[in-house]
């Protein structure tokens, strides 16, 4: 899977000079990127649009000594809005993250590290959370998509009703 390199996970990479760039994507590194720290530490907003422009291999982290949520819909949430914040404050040329690639992000992109993980296509495993968002009204009906959006938003896992792993319920 690696060609003989060490898997390797790289945290935050706020500062990745074009040289380190082009070292971890020939090199399969995965970055997790931590929006929260990204916040909480002030230390930089990592330039996700542009490794996902170059196509490097990421996902969501949640840093829990400089973030205070585990939740990967929050962590979702905060990509989406530190990448605004990148874009307006700093560099107009990368474009704010959608809400799709934060899932992504949040979901296959990050379960790449761990093999055929995060995706309900063919050949995956079945890893899912099943969420009952019928407590949460609106005024009009939403698409499956909106649906999801808005719980991701909401960052609300209290409407989460069971887990599975590799297809065995574990809540």
């Amino acid at each position: 899977m690696f060609g003989g390199s060490v898997p390797t996970i790289m945290a935050h990479c706020i500062y990745l000079t074009e040289d380190e760039i082009k070292l971890a994507k020939q090199n399969q590194v995965f970055i997790a990127h931590c929006p929260d720290s990204n916040m909480n530490l002030s230390s930089g907003i990592a330039p996700v649009r542009t490794y996902l422009n170059q196509e490097l291999k990421m996902g969501l982290g949640s840093d829990v000594a400089a973030g205070d949520s585990l939740s990967i819909f929050k962590m979702m949430t905060e990509a989406v809005k530190v990448s605004k914040l990148l874009w307006r404050l700093q560099d107009q040329n990368l474009t704010p993250l959608s809400i799709d690639e934060a899932f992504y992000l949040g979901t296959k992109g990050g379960g790449e590290f761990f093999g055929k993980v995060g995706s309900f296509e063919e050949g995956y495993e079945f890893d899912a959370v099943v969420i009952d968002d019928a407590s949460l009204e609106h005024p009009q009906p939403l698409t499956l998509k909106q649906r999801l959006e808005r719980v991701i938003y909401l960052s609300d896992d209290r409407n989460l009703v069971s887990k599975y792993v590799e297809g065995i319920k574990i809540i």
